[in-house]
């Protein structure tokens, strides 16, 4: 199952989140229809306690509400059908039922309002808290380098990191809207218990979920099952405020509206159980089975069966298992790696855990009864040559099979990228002052003609960067062009610390500095183009209605398509890929725009204008994109790259291609 498979997958899983949701309201229904209709005949029935006037007599208010007829004897009838009848028919009946569905609504929209700030909102909501990226602290330092070269390997950005301290328990868990906003969270047992390989195998589950569309999937669900446990929260909420003000009572009418707010707070605490129960049902049938396909996508492409699986086992020997102790620990059950709350298997969001170690490594169990933890090696498997050197005589297949998809080639290849930044890189690029210098010597590279407006401007704005600038601009001189791309996919995390004021004031000045010559030379436009898309608000065009109709952006596309044209080597052939593709999805043809007139600012713009495109349309442009590109039966490495930044602005990360090897020197 490819990427956009995957994405199709997760939509529909969103539409029987929907058919459930509503399931689950109507059992909601019915169940507190049922109890007041219960209490009701019981009240009504002319049963005399111990020669006490029938209990029916009581509660005058209650045969107002229901407006029941009474029969020959003056009492309302026993039976249980006439009883039913006359709920049936009452006001009452239908003012509960509205009651039920508005609080179930109010909960609902509550929740997603609550979590509106994305991957970031839930990890608060959790209790962690961000992950400093230039730590010291070795565990913390393992689980950066295997966020980091995953995410070069999956050619998306590195999602924010952050730690539940005080969780003994071994999990993690992955909140977002979109890869841009993703979050990853980790225990503090997870770090403490589970060696390299196998963090390296929760880290890969994590990320399958992201690849796979899980995330945005999640947030409806807690959303959805925030409104069905409502009338639950409802009940307590009214049993406590009672006791609360119950010394302050002295009334006879108020010790009767004392008794009735009891007695309707532990209905509304009964029924609400029922809304619990059912949010759980929803929550089993909807995550399992995705579990075992994170697990499956995780060892694609880690290749390494037994980390995984020994992570799974760690949870099931550790005495805290992976469930949490904070008090928000059975709402986020179906974002974690294993079950957060102790449930019966029928309940449960996760699969059992022999189960999910058979399912990957069918011999693992009985092989861990006699083997010792496995040692950190992985990093000792990693290939110390150079880079090799990118050949520009690549095909491009299906695009299928590049998008959102890991392979154990690709994470090695990442770890070699990885490896050759140099080490006083990462620490600079962890910190907000390296990054930013670091993406000034990238304006500088790119301004040659303007370099010394470049520099006065930036000692003008942020003089203090200047001497940690030409420490790291040797560094970025010699920079092989392949790390691009996957440096500023690194530095993200570190510049979305900065409050949202700060990051604006920077990337208008990174626009200024790009400026200054008067043109966008490649290397410019790679950078800002990447920053733009990474630190500009994002979640509210990942939350946005997306437009279906492709011919709404014919500008936008017929500005990418010639561009792609005029960096072909064979301009004839990509020519003809070009009208072939305007026929195909029924577009205008406008050959007349070039790069020269465009500009690759014009390019970012169009690209960021296909930002609102219909998800069901982006796997047809990114192929149209690549057969225009391959139309010369060559992929030019700057056309690889423009083609990945068009899948990152379209959310569909696409990893770095590893090179022919044509010699063992850098270009």
């Amino acid at each position: 199952m490819d990427f956009f498979e995957q994405q199709d997958r997760a939509r529909q899983k969103t539409g029987q989140l929907v058919l459930l949701f509503f399931l689950g309201l109507l059992a909601t229904l019915v169940a507190i229809n049922l109890v007041c209709f219960l209490a009701y005949w019981f009240f009504y029935s002319p049963v005399e306690l111990d020669g006490s006037p029938p209990v029916s007599a009581l509660p005058g208010l209650l045969g107002e509400w229901f407006q029941v007829s009474p029969g020959a004897s003056g009492e309302p009838s026993a039976t249980l059908a006439l009883a039913w009848s006359g709920w049936w028919h009452s006001n009452l009946n239908w003012q509960i039922s509205l009651g039920v569905i508005g609080a179930v609504i109010i909960g609902t929209l509550f929740r997603f309002l609550e979590l509106a700030g994305g991957g970031r909102k839930v990890a608060d909501w959790a209790g962690a808290k961000p992950i400093q990226m230039g730590t010291s602290y070795p565990a913390i330092k393992q689980l950066i380098n295997i966020c980091e070269e995953m995410a070069i390997a999956a050619g998306m950005p590195v999602p924010e990191l952050y730690l539940m301290e005080h969780e003994p328990g071994i999990n993690a868990f992955v909140a977002g809207y979109s890869p841009q906003d993703a979050v990853l969270v980790v225990t503090q047992g997870a770090l403490d218990q589970l060696s390299r390989d196998q963090l390296q195998g929760v880290v890969g589950h994590e990320y399958s979920h992201i690849l796979n569309g899980d995330m945005r999937l999640n947030i409806r669900l807690m959303a959805c099952l925030a409104g069905l446990v409502m009338i639950g929260q409802i009940g307590r909420f009214l049993l406590e405020a009672n006791f609360w003000h119950g010394s302050r009572r002295s009334h006879r009418n108020d010790g009767r509206s004392a008794l009735l707010m009891i007695g309707l707070g532990l209905v509304f605490v009964l029924v609400g159980y029922i809304g619990v129960l059912v949010g759980r049902i929803i929550k089993a049938a909807v995550s399992r089975q995705r579990e075992f396909l994170a697990d499956a996508s995780a060892v694609q492409f880690t290749r390494l069966p037994d980390g995984l699986a020994g992570a799974l086992y760690a949870i099931k020997g550790h005495a805290g298992g992976s469930q949490l102790t904070h008090r928000h620990a059975e709402d986020m059950s179906h974002f974690c790696f294993g079950e957060s709350v102790a449930l019966s298997d029928r309940l449960a969001t996760h699969p059992p855990i022999v189960e999910r170690i058979r399912a990957i490594a069918p011999h693992f169990v009985a092989q861990e009864r006699s083997r010792r933890r496995r040692t950190e090696s992985a990093d000792d498997s990693v290939s110390r040559s150079q880079p090799q050197a990118f050949d520009s005589a690549l095909t491009l297949v299906g695009i299928s099979a590049l998008v959102g998809q890991v392979t154990p080639d690709q994470l090695n290849y990442a770890r070699d990228l990885y490896r050759h930044i140099p080490e006083q890189v990462k620490t600079w690029l962890h910190q907000s002052d390296g990054a930013k210098a670091y993406l000034y010597c990238q304006i500088l590279l790119g301004s040659a003609s303007a370099r010394q407006a470049v520099l006065d401007l930036i000692k003008q704005e942020d003089s203090t960067l200047i001497d940690l600038l030409q420490k790291i601009w040797p560094y970025c001189q010699k920079m092989d062009e392949q790390l691009r791309l996957p440096i500023v996919d690194l530095l993200i995390p570190t510049l979305k610390k900065l409050s949202e004021a700060e990051r604006l004031v920077f990337l208008d000045r990174l626009e200024r500095l790009v400026a200054l010559d008067g043109r966008v030379d490649f290397i410019e436009w790679v950078t800002l183009t990447l920053i733009q898309l990474r630190l500009r608000p994002t979640l509210a065009a990942a939350k946005r209605k997306l437009d279906g109709n492709i011919r709404h952006y014919q500008r936008a596309l017929s500005t990418i398509f010639n561009i792609l044209v005029e960096l072909s080597r064979d301009k004839v052939a990509a020519e003809k890929a070009h009208q072939a593709i305007c026929r195909q999805m029924d577009i205008a043809y406008r050959p007349s725009q070039t790069l020269q007139s465009i500009g690759y600012q014009g390019l970012g713009s169009a690209l960021m204008a296909l930002q609102q495109v219909n998800f069901v349309w982006r796997k047809t442009l990114l192929q149209a994109f690549a057969d225009i590109i391959q139309a010369d039966g060559r992929v030019e490495f700057r056309e690889y790259e423009i083609l990945r930044i068009m899948a990152q602005c379209l959310a569909c990360p696409m990893p770095p291609l590893r090179p022919i090897p044509v010699n063992t020197s850098i270009r």
